[in-house]
């Protein structure tokens, strides 16, 4: 079904511009001919010169930047938002300043994998591994101004080293 004809508000031509505004319930509206609405500024779909359509999709195509990208595989960390991947070990390099904060947050603190160990190892080489670890997140959690975080990481070295002979009841 064909829409009903409306001519323009300012000439018998038909209007090919509809413009309809409400402010404050008053409705107000506005019929344009192609005559009239070029004269008032409006460009209608379809009547742009080619050079500006072109430079319009190159600008859609600029507003998402890949952004700095990895010198091994070329993966950009826009790519590890969108998949949630990294593409090489080098992308850990590249990306750390942004990919860090990221993995920390999802294993609880721990930025370093220390792998694990036989169910028959030598129980003081964890306890050793671990308090390494817990002291350089201790000192990360300073660093970064996380005091609450560097408060419990104390308490559970202190619960880890031994304690010192003749230091019962010393705190």
């Amino acid at each position: 079904m064909a829409a009903p004809f409306r001519p323009c508000d300012h000439c018998p031509k038909p209007a090919v511009v509809h413009n309809t505004v409400i402010v404050d319930g008053k409705v107000t509206e506005l019929h344009l001919c192609e005559e009239h609405a070029a004269a008032a500024g409006i460009q209608l779909p379809g009547h742009a010169p080619i050079h500006q359509l072109l430079g319009q999709l190159a600008q859609v195509g600029a507003v998402r930047p890949r952004g700095p990208a990895c010198p091994e595989c070329g993966h950009t960390f826009n790519d590890f938002k969108s998949t949630g991947l990294l593409g090489c070990a080098a992308c850990y390099q590249a990306f750390t300043s942004t990919v860090a904060p990221v993995i920390e947050r999802a294993q609880g603190g721990a930025t370093e994998h220390v792998g694990r160990t036989p169910a028959r190892s030598d129980d003081s080489r964890q306890r050793a591994a671990l308090l390494q670890q817990l002291v350089r997140e201790l000192e990360q959690a300073v660093a970064a101004e996380q005091y609450e975080r560097a408060a419990q990481l104390r308490d559970r070295i202190q619960e880890l080293r031994p304690a010192a002979p003749g230091a019962e009841g010393v705190r």
